[in-house]
Protein backbone atom coordinates (compact mmCIF):
# COMPACT_ATOMS: atom_id res chain seq x y z
CA UNK A 1 0.00 0.00 0.00
CA UNK A 2 3.03 2.25 0.16
CA UNK A 3 2.51 3.47 -3.43
CA UNK A 4 -1.09 4.63 -2.93
CA UNK A 5 -2.31 8.22 -3.05
CA UNK A 6 -4.07 9.49 0.08
CA UNK A 7 -7.12 11.46 -1.05
CA UNK A 8 -9.05 10.99 2.16
CA UNK A 9 -9.41 14.73 2.75
CA UNK A 10 -11.24 15.44 -0.51
CA UNK A 11 -14.70 14.39 0.73
CA UNK A 12 -15.39 14.61 4.49
CA UNK A 13 -17.12 11.88 6.46
CA UNK A 14 -20.38 11.95 8.37
CA UNK A 15 -22.40 9.43 10.37
CA UNK A 16 -25.57 8.92 8.36
CA UNK A 17 -27.07 6.65 11.03
CA UNK A 18 -28.03 9.75 13.05
CA UNK A 19 -30.33 10.90 10.26
CA UNK A 20 -33.85 10.24 11.50
CA UNK A 21 -35.46 11.51 8.32
CA UNK A 22 -34.37 11.36 4.74
CA UNK A 23 -35.56 12.94 1.54
CA UNK A 24 -38.19 11.00 -0.32
CA UNK A 25 -38.38 13.26 -3.33
CA UNK A 26 -37.85 11.79 -6.77
CA UNK A 27 -36.56 15.12 -8.03
CA UNK A 28 -32.86 14.28 -8.04
CA UNK A 29 -30.15 15.42 -10.38
CA UNK A 30 -29.03 12.65 -12.72
CA UNK A 31 -25.74 14.11 -13.94
CA UNK A 32 -22.65 15.35 -12.12
CA UNK A 33 -20.49 17.96 -13.92
CA UNK A 34 -17.02 18.80 -12.65
CA UNK A 35 -18.24 22.28 -11.68
CA UNK A 36 -19.97 20.64 -8.70
CA UNK A 37 -16.49 20.11 -7.23
CA UNK A 38 -15.53 23.79 -7.39
CA UNK A 39 -14.87 25.33 -3.93
CA UNK A 40 -18.02 27.51 -3.97
CA UNK A 41 -20.32 24.72 -5.14
CA UNK A 42 -23.36 24.06 -2.93
CA UNK A 43 -23.31 20.40 -4.00
CA UNK A 44 -19.69 20.02 -2.84
CA UNK A 45 -20.62 21.43 0.57
CA UNK A 46 -23.27 18.71 0.91
CA UNK A 47 -21.12 15.76 -0.20
CA UNK A 48 -20.13 13.27 2.49
CA UNK A 49 -18.71 9.76 2.74
CA UNK A 50 -20.21 7.36 5.31
CA UNK A 51 -18.14 7.64 8.48
CA UNK A 52 -17.32 3.94 8.30
CA UNK A 53 -16.02 4.12 4.71
CA UNK A 54 -12.44 2.95 4.29
CA UNK A 55 -9.76 5.53 3.68
CA UNK A 56 -9.67 6.92 0.16
CA UNK A 57 -6.17 5.72 -0.59
CA UNK A 58 -6.45 2.64 -2.80
CA UNK A 59 -5.33 4.18 -6.11
CA UNK A 60 -1.79 4.50 -7.40
CA UNK A 61 -0.43 7.68 -9.03
CA UNK A 62 -0.89 6.08 -12.47
CA UNK A 63 -4.51 5.16 -11.70
CA UNK A 64 -5.22 8.77 -10.71
CA UNK A 65 -3.75 10.08 -13.98
CA UNK A 66 -5.49 7.38 -16.01
CA UNK A 67 -8.89 8.21 -14.53
CA UNK A 68 -8.54 11.96 -15.12
CA UNK A 69 -7.54 11.23 -18.73
CA UNK A 70 -10.57 8.92 -19.14
CA UNK A 71 -12.84 11.67 -17.83
CA UNK A 72 -11.41 14.21 -20.28
CA UNK A 73 -11.42 11.78 -23.22
CA UNK A 74 -15.12 10.91 -22.81
CA UNK A 75 -14.40 7.28 -22.02
CA UNK A 76 -17.00 5.16 -20.24
CA UNK A 77 -16.98 5.70 -16.47
CA UNK A 78 -19.29 3.80 -14.07
CA UNK A 79 -22.17 5.70 -12.49
CA UNK A 80 -21.84 7.45 -9.16
CA UNK A 81 -24.23 6.16 -6.50
CA UNK A 82 -25.55 8.64 -3.91
CA UNK A 83 -27.97 8.51 -0.98
CA UNK A 84 -29.85 11.68 -0.06
CA UNK A 85 -30.33 12.28 3.68
CA UNK A 86 -32.06 15.18 5.37
CA UNK A 87 -28.74 17.02 5.82
CA UNK A 88 -26.20 15.66 3.34
CA UNK A 89 -25.61 13.78 0.10
CA UNK A 90 -23.69 10.58 0.83
CA UNK A 91 -21.39 9.02 -1.76
CA UNK A 92 -21.97 5.26 -1.57
CA UNK A 93 -19.90 4.53 -4.66
CA UNK A 94 -17.57 6.79 -6.62
CA UNK A 95 -15.61 8.31 -3.75
CA UNK A 96 -12.26 7.64 -5.44
CA UNK A 97 -13.47 9.08 -8.74
CA UNK A 98 -14.73 12.32 -7.24
CA UNK A 99 -11.71 12.59 -4.92
CA UNK A 100 -9.31 12.18 -7.85
CA UNK A 101 -11.02 14.95 -9.79
CA UNK A 102 -11.10 17.28 -6.81
CA UNK A 103 -7.44 16.53 -6.01
CA UNK A 104 -6.55 17.50 -9.58
CA UNK A 105 -8.61 20.69 -9.37
CA UNK A 106 -7.05 21.69 -6.03
CA UNK A 107 -3.55 20.39 -6.85
CA UNK A 108 -3.71 18.49 -3.56
CA UNK A 109 -2.78 14.82 -3.73
CA UNK A 110 -2.54 14.43 0.03
CA UNK A 111 0.07 17.09 0.74
CA UNK A 112 -1.45 20.58 0.33
CA UNK A 113 -3.91 22.86 2.13
CA UNK A 114 -7.04 20.67 2.22
CA UNK A 115 -5.10 17.60 3.33
CA UNK A 116 -2.96 19.36 5.94
CA UNK A 117 -6.09 20.89 7.44
CA UNK A 118 -7.83 17.50 7.43
CA UNK A 119 -4.90 15.77 9.13
CA UNK A 120 -4.47 18.66 11.54
CA UNK A 121 -2.45 17.61 14.58
CA UNK A 122 -0.42 15.04 12.65
CA UNK A 123 2.41 15.82 10.31
CA UNK A 124 1.91 14.53 6.77
CA UNK A 125 4.18 11.50 6.52
CA UNK A 126 7.23 11.53 4.26
CA UNK A 127 5.82 8.57 2.36
CA UNK A 128 2.54 10.39 1.73
CA UNK A 129 4.43 13.45 0.52
CA UNK A 130 6.60 11.37 -1.82
CA UNK A 131 3.59 9.67 -3.39
CA UNK A 132 1.79 13.01 -3.73
CA UNK A 133 4.77 14.58 -5.51
CA UNK A 134 5.05 11.60 -7.84
CA UNK A 135 1.32 11.81 -8.65
CA UNK A 136 1.56 15.53 -9.37
CA UNK A 137 4.51 14.99 -11.70
CA UNK A 138 2.73 12.22 -13.63
CA UNK A 139 -0.54 14.15 -13.94
CA UNK A 140 1.17 17.36 -15.05
CA UNK A 141 3.23 15.48 -17.62
CA UNK A 142 0.38 13.42 -19.07
CA UNK A 143 -2.55 15.82 -18.65
CA UNK A 144 -1.52 19.20 -17.28
CA UNK A 145 -2.81 21.22 -14.37
CA UNK A 146 -6.54 21.87 -14.05
CA UNK A 147 -5.90 25.61 -13.97
CA UNK A 148 -3.96 25.39 -17.24
CA UNK A 149 -6.74 23.49 -19.01
CA UNK A 150 -9.29 26.03 -17.77
CA UNK A 151 -7.32 28.74 -19.62
CA UNK A 152 -7.64 26.74 -22.85
CA UNK A 153 -11.43 26.35 -22.77
CA UNK A 154 -11.97 28.96 -25.52
CA UNK A 155 -8.81 28.00 -27.39
CA UNK A 156 -9.02 27.20 -31.11
CA UNK A 157 -6.13 24.75 -30.87
CA UNK A 158 -6.39 21.17 -32.08
CA UNK A 159 -3.78 19.61 -29.80
CA UNK A 160 -4.87 17.10 -27.15
CA UNK A 161 -4.81 19.65 -24.31
CA UNK A 162 -7.10 22.02 -26.21
CA UNK A 163 -9.48 19.17 -27.04
CA UNK A 164 -9.56 18.06 -23.43
CA UNK A 165 -10.14 21.64 -22.28
CA UNK A 166 -13.27 21.82 -24.44
CA UNK A 167 -14.52 18.58 -22.84
CA UNK A 168 -13.75 19.75 -19.31
CA UNK A 169 -17.03 21.53 -18.56
CA UNK A 170 -19.21 19.53 -20.94
CA UNK A 171 -18.52 16.12 -19.45
CA UNK A 172 -21.10 14.76 -17.01
CA UNK A 173 -20.80 11.71 -14.77
CA UNK A 174 -24.00 9.67 -14.54
CA UNK A 175 -25.76 9.60 -11.15
CA UNK A 176 -27.90 6.91 -9.53
CA UNK A 177 -29.68 7.28 -6.21
CA UNK A 178 -30.44 4.81 -3.42
CA UNK A 179 -33.81 5.46 -1.82
CA UNK A 180 -34.80 4.51 1.70
CA UNK A 181 -33.63 4.55 5.30
CA UNK A 182 -30.06 4.65 6.65
CA UNK A 183 -30.25 0.86 7.04
CA UNK A 184 -31.11 0.51 3.36
CA UNK A 185 -28.22 2.82 2.47
CA UNK A 186 -25.78 0.81 4.60
CA UNK A 187 -26.97 -2.46 3.09
CA UNK A 188 -26.53 -0.97 -0.38
CA UNK A 189 -23.03 0.13 0.52
CA UNK A 190 -22.06 -3.43 1.49
CA UNK A 191 -23.48 -4.86 -1.73
CA UNK A 192 -21.79 -2.24 -3.90
CA UNK A 193 -18.45 -2.79 -2.19
CA UNK A 194 -18.56 -6.55 -2.69
CA UNK A 195 -17.96 -5.75 -6.36
CA UNK A 196 -15.09 -3.86 -8.01
CA UNK A 197 -12.47 -3.50 -5.27
CA UNK A 198 -14.03 -5.57 -2.49
CA UNK A 199 -13.69 -4.59 1.14
CA UNK A 200 -10.73 -6.18 2.88
CA UNK A 201 -11.55 -8.44 5.86
CA UNK A 202 -10.06 -5.86 8.24
CA UNK A 203 -12.05 -3.03 6.63
CA UNK A 204 -15.27 -5.04 6.90
CA UNK A 205 -14.49 -5.91 10.53
CA UNK A 206 -13.94 -2.25 11.42
CA UNK A 207 -17.10 -1.17 9.60
CA UNK A 208 -19.30 -3.80 11.24
CA UNK A 209 -17.87 -2.99 14.70
CA UNK A 210 -17.33 0.72 14.19
CA UNK A 211 -18.86 1.74 17.54
CA UNK A 212 -16.81 -0.75 19.54
CA UNK A 213 -13.82 0.51 21.58
CA UNK A 214 -11.23 -1.49 19.61
CA UNK A 215 -12.40 -0.14 16.23
CA UNK A 216 -12.49 3.46 17.47
CA UNK A 217 -9.12 3.14 19.23
CA UNK A 218 -7.45 1.51 16.20
CA UNK A 219 -8.50 4.35 13.89
CA UNK A 220 -7.60 6.95 16.52
CA UNK A 221 -4.08 5.53 16.98
CA UNK A 222 -3.48 5.01 13.27
CA UNK A 223 -4.05 8.67 12.42
CA UNK A 224 -2.62 10.06 15.66
CA UNK A 225 -6.04 11.56 16.50
CA UNK A 226 -6.08 13.56 13.24
CA UNK A 227 -8.38 13.28 10.23
CA UNK A 228 -12.01 12.25 10.70
CA UNK A 229 -13.05 12.13 14.38
CA UNK A 230 -14.49 8.62 14.73
CA UNK A 231 -14.86 9.38 18.43
CA UNK A 232 -16.93 12.55 17.96
CA UNK A 233 -20.12 10.95 19.31
CA UNK A 234 -18.61 10.29 22.78
CA UNK A 235 -20.73 11.93 25.45
CA UNK A 236 -17.96 12.25 28.05
CA UNK A 237 -15.70 15.21 27.37
CA UNK A 238 -13.14 13.92 29.87
CA UNK A 239 -13.01 10.47 28.21
CA UNK A 240 -12.72 12.10 24.79
CA UNK A 241 -9.75 14.23 25.81
CA UNK A 242 -8.10 11.25 27.48
CA UNK A 243 -8.64 9.01 24.43
CA UNK A 244 -7.19 11.61 22.06
CA UNK A 245 -4.13 12.15 24.27
CA UNK A 246 -3.49 8.41 24.71
CA UNK A 247 -4.05 7.75 21.00
CA UNK A 248 -1.44 10.34 20.02
CA UNK A 249 1.08 8.87 22.46
CA UNK A 250 0.52 5.35 21.15
CA UNK A 251 0.80 6.49 17.54
CA UNK A 252 4.16 8.10 18.18
CA UNK A 253 5.50 5.11 20.13
CA UNK A 254 4.32 2.56 17.56
CA UNK A 255 4.77 4.25 14.19
CA UNK A 256 7.45 6.91 14.54
CA UNK A 257 9.82 7.31 12.87
CA UNK A 258 8.73 5.94 9.51
CA UNK A 259 11.03 3.42 7.91
CA UNK A 260 12.40 3.57 4.39
CA UNK A 261 13.04 0.75 1.97
CA UNK A 262 15.88 0.10 1.70
CA UNK A 263 16.69 0.95 5.28
CA UNK A 264 19.10 3.80 5.89
CA UNK A 265 19.02 3.35 9.65
CA UNK A 266 17.70 0.86 12.20
CA UNK A 267 15.73 3.64 13.85
CA UNK A 268 12.60 1.79 12.75
CA UNK A 269 9.01 1.86 14.05
CA UNK A 270 7.91 -0.57 16.73
CA UNK A 271 4.63 -1.27 14.92
CA UNK A 272 6.00 -1.60 11.40
CA UNK A 273 4.23 -0.34 8.28
CA UNK A 274 2.02 2.76 8.25
CA UNK A 275 -0.01 1.46 5.29
CA UNK A 276 -3.69 1.40 6.33
CA UNK A 277 -4.50 -2.29 6.00
CA UNK A 278 -1.28 -3.52 7.63
CA UNK A 279 -1.35 -0.95 10.42
CA UNK A 280 -5.06 -1.30 11.22
CA UNK A 281 -4.84 -5.10 11.18
CA UNK A 282 -1.91 -4.98 13.61
CA UNK A 283 -3.69 -2.43 15.82
CA UNK A 284 -6.84 -4.55 16.12
CA UNK A 285 -4.73 -7.52 17.25
CA UNK A 286 -2.55 -5.35 19.49
CA UNK A 287 -5.53 -3.73 21.24
CA UNK A 288 -7.21 -7.13 21.68
CA UNK A 289 -4.11 -8.46 23.47
CA UNK A 290 -3.04 -5.35 25.37
CA UNK A 291 -6.21 -3.39 25.92
CA UNK A 292 -8.02 -5.28 28.66
CA UNK A 293 -7.08 -7.10 31.84
CA UNK A 294 -9.37 -10.13 31.56
CA UNK A 295 -7.81 -13.60 31.60
CA UNK A 296 -9.21 -14.32 28.13
CA UNK A 297 -8.97 -11.10 26.05
CA UNK A 298 -12.26 -10.16 24.37
CA UNK A 299 -12.36 -9.96 20.60
CA UNK A 300 -13.61 -6.80 18.94
CA UNK A 301 -17.23 -7.97 18.54
CA UNK A 302 -17.56 -8.99 22.21
CA UNK A 303 -17.34 -5.40 23.43
CA UNK A 304 -20.41 -3.26 23.93
CA UNK A 305 -20.80 -0.14 21.79
CA UNK A 306 -18.96 2.74 23.47
CA UNK A 307 -21.21 5.78 23.69
CA UNK A 308 -19.42 7.68 26.45
CA UNK A 309 -15.80 7.06 25.42
CA UNK A 310 -14.89 5.61 28.80
CA UNK A 311 -14.35 2.07 27.49
CA UNK A 312 -12.12 3.36 24.69
CA UNK A 313 -10.08 5.48 27.11
CA UNK A 314 -9.59 2.49 29.42
CA UNK A 315 -8.59 0.27 26.49
CA UNK A 316 -6.01 2.83 25.37
CA UNK A 317 -4.72 3.31 28.92
CA UNK A 318 -4.06 -0.43 29.37
CA UNK A 319 -2.48 -0.63 25.91
CA UNK A 320 -0.15 2.29 26.61
CA UNK A 321 0.96 0.59 29.82
CA UNK A 322 2.07 -2.43 27.76
CA UNK A 323 3.91 -0.30 25.18
CA UNK A 324 5.59 1.72 27.93
CA UNK A 325 7.07 -1.54 29.22
CA UNK A 326 8.51 -2.24 25.76
CA UNK A 327 9.91 1.20 24.93
CA UNK A 328 9.88 4.85 25.95
CA UNK A 329 11.17 6.73 28.94
CA UNK A 330 8.72 5.82 31.71
CA UNK A 331 10.06 4.16 34.86
CA UNK A 332 9.30 0.55 33.87
CA UNK A 333 10.55 0.71 30.27
CA UNK A 334 12.68 -2.27 29.27
CA UNK A 335 13.82 -0.36 26.20
CA UNK A 336 13.67 -3.42 23.93
CA UNK A 337 15.79 -2.73 20.85
CA UNK A 338 13.24 -2.61 18.01
CA UNK A 339 15.49 -4.14 15.35
CA UNK A 340 16.60 -6.94 17.68
CA UNK A 341 13.16 -8.01 18.88
CA UNK A 342 10.63 -7.05 16.23
CA UNK A 343 12.32 -6.86 12.82
CA UNK A 344 13.71 -9.85 10.94
CA UNK A 345 17.16 -10.27 9.45
CA UNK A 346 15.92 -9.03 6.05
CA UNK A 347 14.83 -5.67 7.42
CA UNK A 348 11.09 -6.40 7.59
CA UNK A 349 8.82 -5.94 10.58
CA UNK A 350 7.63 -9.19 12.17
CA UNK A 351 4.03 -8.80 13.26
CA UNK A 352 4.13 -12.09 15.16
CA UNK A 353 7.28 -11.32 17.14
CA UNK A 354 5.76 -7.98 18.13
CA UNK A 355 2.36 -9.37 19.09
CA UNK A 356 3.92 -12.33 20.91
CA UNK A 357 5.91 -9.98 23.14
CA UNK A 358 2.82 -7.79 23.63
CA UNK A 359 0.82 -10.85 24.71
CA UNK A 360 3.57 -11.88 27.15
CA UNK A 361 3.93 -8.46 28.77
CA UNK A 362 0.15 -7.98 28.97
CA UNK A 363 -0.11 -11.33 30.76
CA UNK A 364 2.61 -10.43 33.26
CA UNK A 365 1.00 -7.05 33.99
CA UNK A 366 -2.42 -8.67 34.32
CA UNK A 367 -0.97 -11.13 36.85
CA UNK A 368 1.08 -8.46 38.68
CA UNK A 369 4.14 -10.61 37.99
CA UNK A 370 6.84 -8.01 38.61
CA UNK A 371 9.38 -10.77 39.29
CA UNK A 372 9.26 -11.79 35.61
CA UNK A 373 10.80 -8.48 34.53
CA UNK A 374 13.66 -8.94 36.98
CA UNK A 375 14.28 -12.46 35.67
CA UNK A 376 14.15 -11.27 32.08
CA UNK A 377 16.67 -8.51 32.79
CA UNK A 378 19.12 -10.96 34.35
CA UNK A 379 19.15 -13.21 31.24
CA UNK A 380 18.35 -10.57 28.65
CA UNK A 381 21.77 -10.60 26.97
CA UNK A 382 21.52 -14.36 26.31
CA UNK A 383 18.05 -14.02 24.82
CA UNK A 384 19.14 -11.20 22.52
CA UNK A 385 22.19 -13.13 21.35
CA UNK A 386 19.95 -16.08 20.51
CA UNK A 387 17.45 -13.89 18.64
CA UNK A 388 20.15 -12.19 16.59
CA UNK A 389 21.81 -15.49 15.72
CA UNK A 390 18.57 -17.27 14.80
CA UNK A 391 16.26 -14.61 13.34
CA UNK A 392 15.91 -16.29 9.95
CA UNK A 393 15.37 -19.68 11.58
CA UNK A 394 12.55 -18.30 13.73
CA UNK A 395 10.99 -16.91 10.54
CA UNK A 396 11.08 -20.35 8.93
CA UNK A 397 9.53 -21.90 12.05
CA UNK A 398 6.70 -19.34 12.03
CA UNK A 399 5.94 -20.24 8.41
CA UNK A 400 5.44 -23.86 9.53
CA UNK A 401 2.79 -22.85 12.07
CA UNK A 402 -0.83 -21.95 11.47
CA UNK A 403 -1.60 -18.23 11.77
CA UNK A 404 -3.59 -18.71 14.96
CA UNK A 405 -0.64 -20.49 16.59
CA UNK A 406 2.05 -17.92 15.87
CA UNK A 407 1.38 -15.27 18.52
CA UNK A 408 0.78 -17.71 21.43
CA UNK A 409 3.85 -19.73 20.41
CA UNK A 410 6.08 -16.64 20.38
CA UNK A 411 4.73 -15.71 23.82
CA UNK A 412 5.53 -19.22 25.07
CA UNK A 413 8.97 -19.04 23.45
CA UNK A 414 10.02 -15.92 25.37
CA UNK A 415 8.64 -17.32 28.60
CA UNK A 416 10.57 -20.54 28.02
CA UNK A 417 13.83 -18.74 27.16
CA UNK A 418 13.66 -16.69 30.36
CA UNK A 419 13.04 -19.75 32.55
CA UNK A 420 15.60 -21.90 30.72
CA UNK A 421 18.33 -19.26 30.93
CA UNK A 422 17.52 -18.58 34.61
CA UNK A 423 17.99 -22.31 35.27
CA UNK A 424 21.50 -22.00 33.88
CA UNK A 425 20.87 -23.74 30.57
CA UNK A 426 22.36 -22.45 27.34
CA UNK A 427 19.71 -21.61 24.79
CA UNK A 428 19.84 -24.29 22.12
CA UNK A 429 18.04 -24.36 18.79
CA UNK A 430 16.77 -27.92 19.30
CA UNK A 431 15.09 -27.10 22.60
CA UNK A 432 13.58 -23.90 21.18
CA UNK A 433 12.20 -25.74 18.13
CA UNK A 434 10.55 -28.22 20.48
CA UNK A 435 8.80 -25.33 22.22
CA UNK A 436 7.02 -24.57 18.95
CA UNK A 437 5.60 -28.09 18.94
CA UNK A 438 7.68 -29.04 15.91
CA UNK A 439 9.90 -32.03 15.32
CA UNK A 440 12.51 -32.84 12.72
CA UNK A 441 15.44 -30.89 11.47
CA UNK A 442 14.87 -27.30 10.37
CA UNK A 443 17.63 -26.02 8.14
CA UNK A 444 18.37 -22.32 7.85
CA UNK A 445 18.88 -21.74 4.14
CA UNK A 446 19.01 -18.70 1.89
CA UNK A 447 19.41 -18.07 -1.82
CA UNK A 448 22.93 -17.29 -3.04
CA UNK A 449 23.29 -13.96 -4.83
CA UNK A 450 24.91 -14.78 -8.20
CA UNK A 451 24.85 -11.32 -9.79
CA UNK A 452 26.89 -8.25 -8.84
CA UNK A 453 23.71 -6.21 -8.29
CA UNK A 454 23.01 -5.30 -4.68
CA UNK A 455 19.32 -5.85 -3.93
CA UNK A 456 17.27 -3.86 -1.40
CA UNK A 457 16.97 -7.03 0.66
CA UNK A 458 20.75 -7.35 0.80
CA UNK A 459 21.07 -3.69 1.81
CA UNK A 460 18.50 -4.21 4.57
CA UNK A 461 20.27 -7.32 5.83
CA UNK A 462 23.62 -5.55 5.99
CA UNK A 463 22.10 -2.48 7.67
CA UNK A 464 20.39 -4.60 10.33
CA UNK A 465 23.45 -6.78 10.92
CA UNK A 466 25.94 -3.91 11.11
CA UNK A 467 23.80 -1.63 13.26
CA UNK A 468 22.91 -4.31 15.79
CA UNK A 469 26.52 -5.45 16.10
CA UNK A 470 27.61 -1.89 16.92
CA UNK A 471 24.70 -1.05 19.24
CA UNK A 472 25.79 0.19 22.69
CA UNK A 473 25.04 -2.10 25.62
CA UNK A 474 23.52 -1.44 29.00
CA UNK A 475 26.18 -1.86 31.73
CA UNK A 476 23.57 -3.33 34.10
CA UNK A 477 22.09 -6.14 31.95
CA UNK A 478 24.44 -6.15 28.94
CA UNK A 479 21.43 -5.94 26.62
CA UNK A 480 21.36 -3.66 23.57
CA UNK A 481 20.43 -0.02 24.04
CA UNK A 482 18.30 2.04 21.66
CA UNK A 483 19.22 5.57 22.83
CA UNK A 484 16.98 7.39 20.36
CA UNK A 485 13.89 5.73 21.85
CA UNK A 486 14.55 4.56 25.36
CA UNK A 487 17.53 5.37 27.56
CA UNK A 488 18.34 6.85 30.96
CA UNK A 489 21.40 8.49 32.47
CA UNK A 490 22.60 6.33 35.34
CA UNK A 491 24.97 7.26 38.18
CA UNK A 492 27.80 4.72 38.35
CA UNK A 493 28.32 5.62 41.99
CA UNK A 494 24.81 6.23 43.25
CA UNK A 495 23.93 9.70 44.46
CA UNK A 496 22.98 8.24 47.85
CA UNK A 497 26.66 7.32 48.17
CA UNK A 498 27.56 10.89 47.18
CA UNK A 499 27.97 10.04 43.50
CA UNK A 500 28.20 13.20 41.42
CA UNK A 501 26.74 14.16 38.06
CA UNK A 502 30.19 14.43 36.54
CA UNK A 503 30.63 12.94 33.07
CA UNK A 504 32.97 10.27 34.48
CA UNK A 505 30.24 9.05 36.83
CA UNK A 506 27.37 8.83 34.31
CA UNK A 507 26.53 5.95 31.98
CA UNK A 508 23.71 5.11 29.59
CA UNK A 509 21.37 2.35 30.82
CA UNK A 510 17.91 0.97 30.23
CA UNK A 511 15.32 2.90 32.23
CA UNK A 512 14.14 -0.26 34.00
CA UNK A 513 17.72 -1.31 34.78
CA UNK A 514 18.50 2.12 36.21
CA UNK A 515 15.42 2.21 38.41
CA UNK A 516 15.68 -1.43 39.54
CA UNK A 517 19.45 -1.84 39.77
CA UNK A 518 19.56 -2.48 43.52
CA UNK A 519 17.04 -5.32 43.31
CA UNK A 520 18.83 -6.84 40.29
CA UNK A 521 22.19 -7.18 42.03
Amino acid sequence: MGNRVNLDAMIPREDFAIEENQHTTDDHITEFPIAYLEPKSSILKLLRKPDFQRETNHWTPNQIASFIASFLDNEVIPSLIFWDSASFIFVLDGGHRLSALRAWMEDDYGDKTISTEFFKGQQISEEQQRVATRTRNIVEKEIGRYSDLCKLVDSQGTDIKSKRAKTLFKRRLILQWVKGSPDVAESSFYKINSLGTPLDDVERMLIENRRKPIAIAARLIYRGASGHKYWSSFTSEEATKKSVSLGKQLHDLLFEPESEDPLRTVDVPLGGSVSPIDALSLLVDFLTLAGNREMAPKTISKFEDDTTGEATALLLEFSLEVVNRITGKTAGSLGLHTAVYFWNDKGKHSKYLFLGVVALIAEKLRNNDSYFFKKFTKVRAQIEDFLIENKSLIGIILQNLGKNQRVPKIKELFDFMVEDAMAGASLQVERVVAQFGLTGRIVDVRAIQTTPNITDETKNTIMIKTSISSAPKCPVCNGRLEPNKSVSYDHIVDRKFEGTGDVDNIQLAHVYCNNSRDSLL
